[in-house]
């Protein structure tokens, strides 16, 4: 038979304990071991109960949850602390995580929500305990946590102006991708604006956790913090947010640059990500800075997207041209061109071919679908699959797909190209 999975629930409320003893009891494989109400009894009660999961308030009498969580690790490092809080402000879940908590969860949690938490729970906790499942004190020497096991195909979706659907082609991109890849396959989408991203809005997401909540574990990330943070969508999609106020990217320059200008936080976290998945896509901001070329090193094909309108088009060769300075593999760059419409006054996408590169994708001008598809949160290759916008955007997401394929065909053992190998230049300031 198997062991049943040791609870303990700490709560200063009493009825507050009993709702969550009550939740638990109808789960076979679940024992509640005790029942506390305050961060000094748990530090207390640990010893002698040995719990292998803690359910903990983070407002406590006394020693708040955080404190407690902290001792608690420290005293016993498999125990796994799932925090809970009525707050659900990334300040707190960012406390709680480096404290020590696996989890962290927002009053009152659902009944699977709660249960797959601590299941995530007591399964990290059986890798961090050599040899045995029992709890161990003081002596047990704990493995490596799980490590990811795939090798994302990186694709960042780039334009150097805003307005020309950078977000729309990368929602639509990841979503397409997973249609036409099936359910075997996983496909992440990672907000990058770190300032004003927006993804999570168009695709009707109200993050809890986003890609500030990774920044303080760059250095001991494991993949159960990254699969709790991560937010899934309902085509199968999984999205890491942006931080939910400009403010809260400050976080990414505590890691500095390396020597070529890169961001050294982002590129360690996408490096990480990328891991966990079979295709990832990056939203990307309108500016070429540390973290655009953190995106630069890491991404495997860079979408540079524009409008037939001159200050876009301008921009986008503009761009171009700094990638060639910066020695970028351009066999890694496909021009996207958005918004085309031969009735209208706009310029021709031979003309931005010529002037350019040859587009991997033309895709027409439907304002109106496209402004519904962003006000509603509904990506378009599933509500507005049947429009030609929507079928155009799944048949760009193909021919992604298609590169690779030929990629794969042609130089099945070749190695990946070296990125932004030029020495520093005057002019390009902190770029390099």
């Amino acid at each position: 038979m198997a062991d049943k999975i040791r609870v303990m629930i700490v709560d200063d409320i009493a009825e507050t304990r009993e709702q969550l003893r009550k939740l638990l009891s109808f789960e076979p494989m679940i024992e509640v071991v005790a029942m506390v109400g305050s961060g000094e009894e748990a530090i207390e009660a640990v010893p002698k109960t040995l719990p292998d999961v803690i359910l903990m308030d983070i407002n406590l009498p006394g020693i708040d949850g955080i404190k407690a969580t902290g001792k608690i690790v420290e005293l016993m490092p498999a125990v796994q602390v799932i925090m809970l809080s009525v707050q659900g402000e990334t300040d707190y879940m960012r406390r709680a995580m480096m404290a020590g908590a696996r989890d962290f969860l927002t009053k009152p949690p659902g009944a699977d929500e709660l249960l797959d938490a601590i299941n995530r729970a007591y399964s990290q906790r059986k890798r961090m305990v050599t040899g045995t499942l029992v709890p161990m004190m003081g002596g047990a020497q704990p493995v490596a946590p799980a490590a990811p096991t795939k090798h994302a195909k990186v694709i960042a979706v780039y334009s150097p102006k805003g307005g020309t659907g950078c977000t729309t082609l990368a929602v639509n991109l990841a979503v397409g991708l997973q249609i036409s890849l099936g359910a075997d396959y996983k496909i992440g989408i990672v907000d990058t604006n770190l300032q004003f991203g927006d993804a999570a809005v168009f695709m009707k997401i109200q993050p809890p956790r986003s890609l500030a909540d990774l920044a303080p574990h760059v250095q001991d990330m494991d993949i159960e913090i990254l699969r709790n943070i991560l937010i899934p969508h309902a085509s199968g999609v999984s999205l890491l947010a942006a931080p939910p106020a400009p403010e809260d990217a400050e976080v990414f320059h505590d890691g500095g640059v390396d020597d070529n200008g890169a961001n050294n936080t982002l590129k360690s976290i996408l490096e990480f990500v990328r891991g966990e998945f079979d295709y990832l896509i990056l939203d990307t901001a309108h500016q070429v800075d540390e973290m655009m070329l953190a995106i630069l090193d890491i991404s495997d094909l860079l979408l540079v997207v524009t409008r037939p309108t001159i200050p876009e088009i301008r921009g986008a060769r503009l761009f171009v041209g700094l990638l060639q300075r910066l020695e970028y593999p351009m066999e890694q760059v496909k021009l996207v061109i958005n918004g085309v419409d031969n009735k209208r006054m706009g310029i021709q996408p031979e003309a931005i071919e010529r002037a350019m590169m040859p587009a991997l994708a033309k895709l027409p001008y439907d304002e109106r679908t496209a402004l519904r598809a962003a006000n509603y949160g509904e990506p378009l290759v599933l509500k507005g699959g049947r429009t030609p916008l929507g079928m155009a955007m799944l048949n760009f997401a193909k021919s992604v797909q298609g590169l690779f394929r030929e990629q794969e065909a042609e130089e099945p053992a070749a190695a990946a190209p070296t990125r932004r190998n030029a020495p520093k230049r005057a002019g390009l300031g902190r770029l390099l």
